[in-house]
């Protein structure tokens, strides 16, 4: 389906990345009309679109009066409009596909563009694999850290989310920016735009409900398959490879797992803190690459992302030795498992957006390695980061695990009912890691595990 110029275009939420669709469609089309679903957008920026020419509403109408609705994917199915555009058979486009007919109006020729989706290790992925195709090519990444140009390794641009739309934000970032890179690494949530020519879902595990708890994330992510365009590459963990069942026969499907399958394209042929082995068959291609051990983060916590940027870089023929040295240069991303000195302590930094409370049990186990006494700093710096971290989680993590910390600050207004005896409370990150330093002494270890934006 493409939106043409004749359209009468109807976006739906506008606070995540639909404004930025509404203000490109409006260039392209008849009338495009942007709905504030959750009425939380900023006056003044409805104002500003109302200036640019964007019709805007906080109620739902009529589907009937537009020919196409754009609607994210994890809006609830029973929104008015939703329910209106089945009865009046009014087509439907997701946030992706919509950015992906924006996207076909940029000059991409000789641009390698790569879309990584997934529930876990996106940003670590995208992050190894710019610096391993940095080292033959101009690339530029757009993740939760930034925009990025890995050719003067320097941060062009940050703030953007990493909803389908801010694709479109970082491209303008990079055109007037005037560079011209050879790839562009974005990473996307819930799915795909259909103009990658490399598709990556990095797993599907750790699955959970979106669109009022009507689906499954997984089911959004499929899109990067289903929309792949005929010709293109996928590289897909094996785990949404069983999930999904049959794949596309037009284009090329690499799989990789980070577990041990020879059944696989590329996989471990073993994995431990003390280093690993991936195994790769591509074609005519194979051989391996090794992982060493690290002193100044875990390595099994990087374990997805190693094996699937090989998997992607031996895509686009980058070839053994270069994979390797970047893998052994790499020295973790900002806050996933990384190990820091700070004031005679040791910081166990893994406070990141993509937290939940099962990588925070990994984080205690891998500092519990690292030393005895434990100051932990757990929670939430808004709970609009994704689901959040929900406060029965946190409560089942201390019946369980409070016997193993020294003491524990919490982080975020809902944790507030769970403060009880050797238990401290912290408005945000950094107030929280300050208050666990001032509870240490030189040689302990303070383990942050916050879920925020960094």
């Amino acid at each position: 389906m493409l939106i043409k110029s004749s359209s009468r275009v109807a976006v739906l939420d506008l606070t995540h990345g639909g404004a930025i669709i509404a203000r490109k469609l409006g260039k392209l089309v008849c009338s495009v009309t942007g709905i504030d679903v959750y009425g939380t957008l900023d006056p003044a920026e409805l104002a500003a679109l109302g200036n640019e020419g964007i019709k805007v509403s906080r109620d739902a109408l009529k589907a009937s009066d537009f020919d196409i609705i754009v609607a994210p994917v994890h809006l609830d199915p029973a929104y008015p409009m939703l329910t209106d555009a089945i009865d009046n058979k009014t087509p439907v486009l997701s946030h992706h596909e919509a950015v992906g007919q924006v996207l076909s109006g940029y000059d991409l020729k000789g641009k390698t563009i790569i879309e990584i989706t997934g529930t876990k290790a996106k940003t670590s992925t995208a992050t190894l694999l710019s610096d391993i195709l940095s080292r033959q090519k101009r690339v530029v990444s757009h993740t939760s850290r930034g925009v990025e140009d890995w050719g003067a390794r320097r941060t062009i641009k940050k703030g953007l989310s990493i909803t389908p739309a801010s694709i479109i934000s970082a491209l303008d970032v990079v055109l007037e920016a005037g560079i011209e890179p050879e790839v562009l690494v974005f990473e996307i949530s819930l799915g795909g735009t259909g103009r990658a020519d490399i598709g990556v879902i990095t797993t599907i595990a750790n699955d959970y409900k979106i669109a009022n708890n009507t689906k499954m994330a997984s089911e959004a992510k499929r899109q990067m398959i289903l929309n792949a365009k005929p010709g293109s590459s996928l590289v897909i963990n094996n785990d949404a490879l069983r999930f999904f069942g049959s794949c596309r026969r037009d284009v090329k499907i690499i799989s990789f797992t980070d577990a041990v399958n020879a059944a696989c394209n590329v996989y471990y042929e073993d994995i431990s803190s003390e280093g690993g082995t991936i195994a790769y068959y591509l074609g005519s291609k194979k051989g391996r690459i090794i992982i060493r051990e690290k002193p100044d983060y875990d390595i099994t916590s990087y374990k997805t992302a190693f094996v699937c940027a090989t998997a992607i870089a031996l895509a686009l023929n980058i070839d053994n030795d270069t994979i390797e040295r970047a893998i052994g240069d790499f020295r973790g991303a900002e806050g996933r498992m990384k190990r820091i000195s700070l004031a005679g302590r040791t910081l166990i930094d893994n406070s990141n957006s993509g937290l939940d409370i099962r990588t925070a049990g990994k984080a205690l186990e891998f500092s519990k390695r690292q030393g005895e006494r434990i100051i932990m700093v757990l929670g939430e710096e808004a709970k609009e980061v994704c689901e959040g971290l929900p406060p029965a989680d946190v409560k089942r993590f201390i019946d369980k695990h409070m016997d193993e910390l020294t003491a524990l600050v919490l982080v975020g207004e809902r944790m507030k009912p769970l403060i009880v005896n050797n238990i401290y409370y912290a408005d945000d990150l950094k107030k929280g890691l300050e208050l666990a330093k001032g509870l240490t002494r030189e040689n302990d270890i303070i383990l942050s595990c916050v879920k925020c934006f960094r």
